[in-house]
């Protein structure tokens, strides 16, 4: 992985999710060049020897992604991740790589399929033929059972079981301990409340 990184990598976003990634990345030996972050008070510090080097969109940093330093959008809200990203590549026209952050005590079966940028805590167990897309995010101890489909921009919260031949739509938020029993969809943008048990499908948009 260190082959295609330039000066290291670049984490977007100042939230719980960036102690966690700095955690995975460091236990994986690999290098973060620094933190971008918008709220001005955290510039010129450090968290844990990382520098906050300035603003998500200060131009001098951004030119280290046009000499492929992969990125990791540590938002936790899905529309900031989002928006993040579209600036990325759509204003910037960034080309470098998103980098998912995969905590080494992780269980991940070689008969599945990851996408980019996502974020995959400890503990988390993902059985085989899961197909898990961009950007999500799973917290410690998430375990998803065989056959499931996790879509882009999904957030699944702390010790959430998922049950075998699960959809989950983009843009769900799963809160902890929730379980989906097997079968279920879930509908795109729909909300799970902690430690809900769902036996049936979900329509898009509903807060359960």
């Amino acid at each position: 992985m260190l082959n295609y990184m330039h000066k290291g990598i670049i984490i977007f976003g100042l939230c719980k999710l960036t102690k966690g990634a700095l955690d995975i990345f460091q236990r994986n030996n690999l290098v973060v060049y620094g933190i971008l972050e918008d709220t001005e008070k955290w510039h010129r510090t450090e968290i844990e020897g990382v520098p906050i080097l300035g603003s998500t969109n200060d131009p001098a940093f951004l030119t280290l992604l046009h000499e492929a330093s992969p990125f990791f959008l540590a938002h936790g809200d899905p529309k900031k991740r989002q928006y993040c990203l579209n600036y990325l590549t759509k204003t910037a026209q960034i080309k470098s790589t998103a980098i998912s952050a995969i905590h080494p005590s992780a269980t991940i079966t070689h008969a599945m399929q990851l996408g980019a940028g996502n974020y995959i805590g400890a503990q988390v167990c993902l059985a085989a033929e899961v197909t898990i897309g961009n950007y999500t995010i799973l917290y410690n101890g998430v375990i998803v059972e065989p056959q499931t489909t996790i879509h882009d921009w999904v957030s699944i919260g702390a010790g959430s079981i998922i049950g075998e031949e699960v959809t989950i739509k983009e843009r769900v938020t799963i809160g902890m301990g929730a379980k989906i029993m097997p079968g279920v969809t879930i509908g795109e943008a729909a909300s799970i409340r902690p430690a809900a048990v769902v036996t049936t499908n979900v329509k898009s948009g509903v807060q359960l």
